[in-house]
């Protein structure tokens, strides 16, 4: 049997609340791996949680969920995605106008992390700095990817905060069982 990845979090990151003052209306969530997968399997995942999304723009524009430039952390840690996260880079356009300093292609706040090959029924996890509180605490849950695109995309549009699609779409994985329940359905 597979050990489970170590998906422990350091405390905060204050690092991730830094943005502030950019847009982040076109940023995607990055998805990493801390299980041994090809690009091309991170990519289809990557892929199926973005397939509403992008339907719903004509196919066209900005991606919801993309692959991380550094995505490959088996047999790491979550806390060394976290540091990466943290040092990533933005990709950062910047502006004309007084609204933001810049447009952020990534999102800074939060991310996904594949743990498991059967990531359809298990979920996959959602990490977040909390930057509605002091010193951004880290928070994560696991979510069923048929809800990607809502909670993603009220993440994205401002409309959820992630403290609360936590209390939304969080799943319990029943680690005996290999099931996953759902209080809310």
């Amino acid at each position: 049997m597979t050990s489970s990845p170590d998906i422990s979090l350091p405390p905060c990151a204050p690092e991730l609340g830094a943005y502030g003052d950019r847009n982040w209306d076109d940023a995607s969530f990055a998805i990493y791996t801390l299980i041994d997968v090809t690009e091309d399997e991170l990519q289809s995942i990557a892929t199926t949680l973005d397939k509403e999304w992008m339907e719903n723009q004509g196919n066209e524009g900005s991606h919801l969920v993309r692959v991380a430039p550094r995505y490959k952390f088996a047999g790491k840690s979550l806390e060394n995605i976290v540091q990466a996260h943290i040092e990533m880079d933005k990709d950062e356009t910047p502006r004309d106008d007084a609204a933001a300093r810049g447009d952020l292609n990534w999102y800074p706040t939060a991310f996904l992390i594949l743990t498991r090959r059967d990531w359809m029924e298990r979920g996959l996890l959602f990490v977040y700095a909390d930057i509605e509180k002091d010193d951004c605490p880290m928070d994560k849950f696991f979510f069923l990817p048929k809800d990607a695109y809502m909670m993603l995309s009220s993440i994205s549009f401002g409309d959820e905060e992630c403290a609360r699609c936590k209390e939304i779409y969080e799943i319990k994985v029943d680690e005996s069982t290999g099931g996953s329940s759902c209080p809310h359905y």
